[in-house]
């Protein structure tokens, strides 16, 4: 991901397919160029390609695989950060043109890029090559694209985005909390404390926006820092898996090859190997 002069833009290119990579996917809007990607989010697997985009609300744990890329024609998207005070003044503006009753609490979201989208995408990075402009029409082009997203089949997302009291920013709460504490053992009460929710409420609302239980995010942020470590070389196999919070290495080497396909040991010296290629 290489960050652009434009606040909050950044554009993401692969000149080459890769292997599964896992990843921590920030409130982000993300447009899809050229080339072809697929993502593993919960259970669930989704492909992008030229024209999608995907909208990711909360903070949550995928796996990505560039399927298409060359230097010819790489993987290419635009990707923008989002911004609560823009959100939330996007909201007052475009709320009586949105029904934010309609739509999915899910934390991340796909479809296909309308015209004025892409239009509003395209006017925002043209302006890396016209820099003496960016203070004046970036945040007007970010805006129009934002209620462009608001008033089509995203403003119920957006608008839960901006709201510090929403289900979203609660279970906001809950993710912060887990991504502090993934290495101690889950706790299920205390976690329902933090976010001011009953046990089965907190779990009803997380599931329903990451696809997942509060356990299976812990595993999942656990997992990849375990890896991030591995192919790091700051530990061995066994020296990951206590770090991270597991007591038995048995269980650890089962749930890490059951989410990226392959143990540990073999799993990360084929990502060394990767990253060297692409040095």
């Amino acid at each position: 991901m290489e960050h652009t002069v434009i606040p909050r833009l950044s554009i993401f290119r692969a000149d080459r397919p890769t292997i599964r990579t896992p990843g921590i996917y920030h409130p982000i809007f993300c447009l899809v160029v050229s080339g072809r990607k697929q993502m593993f989010f919960g259970e669930e697997t989704s492909e992008y390609g030229s024209g999608d985009c995907f909208l990711v609300t909360v903070k949550l744990p995928v796996i990505g695989t560039i399927l298409e890329a060359s230097h010819e024609s790489p993987y290419l998207a635009l990707c923008i950060d989002l911004h609560h005070t823009t959100l939330a003044e996007i909201a007052i503006k475009a709320s009586p043109m949105s029904d934010i009753t309609k739509g999915s609490d899910c934390g991340l979201q796909a479809g296909t890029a309308t015209t004025e989208v892409v239009d509003a995408a395209f006017r925002l990075t043209q302006l890396i090559d016209n820099s003496e402009h960016i203070d004046v029409l970036a945040p007007l082009y970010e805006q129009e694209l934002l209620y462009r997203l608001y008033v089509g089949s995203w403003g119920r997302s957006l608008y839960a985005a901006s709201q510090a009291n929403s289900r979203l920013s609660q279970v906001g709460t809950a993710i912060a909390w887990l991504h502090e504490h993934y290495a101690t053992d889950y706790a299920a009460n205390e976690l329902a404390k933090v976010t001011r929710m009953s046990v089965s409420t907190m779990n009803r609302h997380f599931r329903e926006i990451t696809a997942m239980s509060p356990l299976e995010y812990q595993k999942r942020i656990r997992l990849q820092e375990a890896r991030r470590l591995l192919t790091s070389q700051i530990t061995d196999v066994s020296g990951a898996g206590y770090a991270v919070g597991y007591s038995s290495p048995s269980q650890f080497n089962r749930e890490y090859r059951r989410l990226f396909g392959a143990p540990p040991g073999r799993d990360t010296s084929q990502m060394r190997s990767e990253m060297e290629f692409l040095a």
